[in-house]
């Protein structure tokens, strides 16, 4: 035992191993991590514990001093020697003249130096000698010692309350997995020492103590344990334990208990790269989106921008579009995610949003014509909207016109398509130049002799130009009627002619009439009015008509109010007289409405049905009341047939006529127009145009079928009550007959300048007991240039003539 405190040996064996043990302990906290291409470094490696070599300067053992230098240069190749250690180095080597005693780290106030504080604190020989014995040991010499040995040695180094024994104890006692008996060594040490570098080796100690402990709950997935140590003393060591684990848990690829690891010390980043390797995109996004620090900010913008295109092409438009929402909450969108949000909405049916969306992308790119038409599409039927945005982008109104025009040219709105450039119209007419027109037409119609028998024969004279968007037409008509003379015996005004009739069989006359057409965005408008024929025999009245249509996508609907002669005969189109050519009557006015609804089955099958509901009144004429349907079945085979037509419709077609009285004579209270109980037909229909823009243009219409007739035995004086019943000259008499009806009409026209054209039309018309022709001409001049005709100006095609704004 003298010999042992001869060495005086102070346990610089014990400070090695301290120093040795802490950095073994602390060097399993940290790992790396890869994400991607953003990864953590390892820590540098700190500057080395100088601790055991200024316990040998102060206890003046140079040899141990020496041996502690040598091996801190070898461990630390690029260690930078502070000043203070390079001079007492050479003080106790006898190369300065006197040694100076240093105390590393000193607490604040102690004034003691270290090697004076030792002197102090030193214990009898022999109390102390089977400690400081039992501290020359080699470190496994000591592990292995027996535990009644181990336990004597604790018990004395808890009677010498010396810090260097305490701390012996307690590295040895961690050494054997003795925690709680490490724990108490070091806690003791730390309770007794008196310098800078035992304070700092007990709480070493206690961490390296701190983080066996916590390794071995890891180990054991303890995570309570772990929850309640990390709010104890030793909280800092034991984080950093679990985060060394957490990230060597992450690189194994152990996600799950490497996520745990990291909640656990709220480790946000691990989180957020733990869920995103492990495939759980989602959390790891609402997680990133949860976290107000620049770097998780910007991951959330990024993750939603990924998810907004994620979404959208598994064709999810409304988890796109609220990613992008999402997304405009942290920052603006940038110009490709604003469009994406627009294409999102549009497929969606969020016209508003999108049109918000594209509006924007416009502003950026102003002549973008894929948004621009998108903005069109969206706003089809939002004429206001559609109307602001023309305003704001030159792009838009652009393009709407080139849309609207070629929309406009399918339901052959020619005038509109010209008025919004489209090229095809503006290449084959002026329409906003003066024209001028003459016209001839025909009209003949047989039946009973006399009065039954029509013909009139019309010159016209007609002038036309735009203004605005609206075309205007002002005309005057000579019209010659002819009906031949009453045969003696027949039926007439009172009574039946018991001499020839010597009254008015015919007569000449003009009329005045204007015309109003306006074409907007899926819709015509046409209004006309005429008036005239003062000289006829029933004072003139003031005749008209209003049509509207409507171009709905795969309908039309189509409507007239009119107000017109009955044009059957002499008698209802113009009124006569009797036979003493004294008393006018007839002159019937029709008054009624017809209503069109046509709907697109197919590209090439449409389904078209009309409607037309009377009155009918006159002078001394009964007034009646008249109802006819019509439904068509068309199939379009132009496209099998030639590239030169326009549309070839063939389908079957049936109509129905009725009359509330059979008004069909030439006596007072008839009025000498057709009027059956009912008329039935069905047959074949067919419509045939050629080519729009061409030089010419033909039209060709025609049916074929069976109809039947039923006229009621109504009385021939109905105005009268005092006929009597049972006399058979005082009633029409039944009809009731069957046979084959048709007509066929050919229209045509012929561009033969830039300014002339000529138009003409010829029909026919027969069913049962009546035939009809007409047939008219027209030839036209207007100014500027034009290259083909267009179909609205076959003579026909007018609304006047067909009855509605088509």
């Amino acid at each position: 035992m003298m010999k042992t405190r001869a060495k005086k040996y102070p346990f610089s064996a014990l400070v090695m191993a301290l120093t040795l043990v802490t950095a073994t302990a602390f060097g399993q906290t940290k790992t790396t991590y890869k994400e991607q291409n953003v990864g953590l470094t390892p820590l540098e490696e700190g500057q080395p514990d100088t601790t055991g070599l200024w316990y040998h300067i102060n206890q003046k053992q140079t040899a141990l001093a020496n041996r502690e230098f040598q091996r801190l240069q070898e461990a630390y190749p690029h260690w930078q020697i502070p000043d203070d250690v390079k001079t007492e180095i050479a003080r106790i080597n006898g190369r300065l003249p006197k040694a100076i005693a240093v105390q590393p780290e000193s607490a604040a106030g102690d004034e003691t130096p270290l090697d004076n504080q030792a002197k102090d604190e030193q214990t009898p020989p022999s109390l102390s000698a089977p400690l400081e014995g039992f501290a020359q040991l080699s470190e496994q010499q000591r592990a292995n010692l027996k535990d009644e040995a181990f336990a004597q040695l604790i018990r004395l180094t808890n009677r010498l309350q010396r810090a260097d024994f305490h701390l012996l104890m307690g590295w040895t006692a961690l050494a054997r997995n003795a925690w709680e008996t490490a724990e108490q060594q070091f806690t003791q040490a730390r309770a007794v020492s008196k310098t800078n570098a035992e304070q700092q080796s007990a709480a070493q100690g206690l961490d390296t103590l701190a983080s066996r402990k916590t390794q071995q709950a890891i180990d054991n997935h303890n995570l309570t344990l772990l929850k309640e140590w990390l709010t104890g003393a030793q909280a800092a060591v034991v984080s950093q334990v679990i985060e060394g684990e957490a990230w060597q848990q992450y690189e194994a690829q152990q996600y799950s208990y490497a996520f745990e690891l990291f909640l656990l010390i709220e480790d946000v980043e691990g989180q957020y790269l733990t869920l995103w390797s492990d495939g759980q995109r989602q959390q790891a996004l609402d997680l990133a989106c949860q976290t107000e620090t620049t770097t998780f900010v910007q991951r959330c913008a990024d993750g939603l921008a990924q998810q907004q295109v994620d979404f959208y092409n598994r064709r999810d438009y409304q988890n796109s579009i609220g990613a992008a929402q999402q997304l405009q909450t942290i920052r603006p969108l940038k110009l490709e995610e604003q469009t994406l949000l627009g294409w999102a909405a549009a497929k969606d049916g969020q016209a508003s949003l999108a049109t918000s969306a594209f509006t924007e992308v416009l502003d950026a790119t102003p002549n973008d014509q894929v948004i621009g038409n998108e903005l069109i599409t969206l706003n089809k039927n939002n004429d206001v909207v559609l109307a602001q945005l023309s305003d704001r982008f030159a792009v838009v109104n652009r393009l709407r016109q080139v849309s609207e025009g070629q929309a406009s040219w399918g339901q052959k709105q020619f005038l509109f398509a010209y008025l919004n450039g489209d090229e095809r119209a503006t290449q084959a007419h002026s329409r906003d130049s003066f024209s001028v027109t003459y016209g001839l037409t025909t009209r003949s119609r047989s039946g009973e002799e006399g009065l039954g028998n029509f013909d009139v024969l019309t010159q016209s004279l007609g002038i036309s130009d735009v203004y605005q968007n609206w075309q205007w037409r002002l005309g005057v008509d000579v019209v010659q009627f002819y009906a031949g003379e009453v045969q003696q015996n027949a039926w007439f005004a009172d009574g039946q002619l018991s001499a020839p009739f010597n009254g008015i069989t015919g007569f000449e006359d003009q009329r005045i009439r204007g015309e109003l057409v306006y074409q907007a965005k899926g819709m015509n408008f046409y209004a006309n009015l005429n008036y005239g024929m003062l000289d006829q025999p029933v004072n003139a009245k003031l005749t008209g008509q209003v049509s509207a249509t409507w171009f709905l996508p795969r309908v039309t609907l189509a409507t007239s109010v009119f107000r017109k002669e009955k044009q059957d005969s002499m008698l209802s189109q113009t009124g006569t007289y009797d036979a003493n050519h004294e008393s006018p009557w007839g002159y019937v006015i029709e008054d009624g409405i017809r209503l069109l609804a046509a709907y697109g089955i197919t590209t090439n099958l449409s389904l078209a049905g009309t409607l037309q509901l009377s009155q009918l009144s006159g002078e001394l004429v009964k007034d009646n009341e008249a109802i006819s349907l019509r439904t068509d079945l068309s199939y379009n085979i132009a496209s099998v047939v030639s590239s030169k037509l326009d549309y070839w419709r063939l389908g079957p077609y049936t109509s129905y006529t009725e009359y509330r009285h059979n008004l069909s004579g030439f006596t007072y209270g008839n009025g000498g127009y057709f009027s059956p109980d009912y008329l039935i037909s069905t047959g074949i229909y067919t419509e045939l145009l050629t080519a729009e823009t061409r030089h010419w243009q033909i039209k060709l219409k025609g049916t074929l079928g069976v109809s039947h007739l039923a006229e009621q035995d109504d009385p021939r004086f109905p105005l009268y009550t005092d006929e009597t019943p049972d006399n058979d000259n005082a009633s029409l008499g039944y009809n009731r007959s069957t046979g084959v009806s048709g007509n066929l009409m050919v229209e045509g026209q012929y561009r033969l300048t830039d300014n002339w054209i000529v138009a003409g039309y010829m029909g026919k018309a027969f069913a049962v007991e009546y035939q009809a022709f007409e047939a008219g001409l027209q030839i036209r001049w207007r100014g500027g240039k034009g290259k083909g005709v267009l179909s609205d100006e076959l003579l026909l095609s007018s609304p006047r003539h067909s009855g509605f704004a088509l």
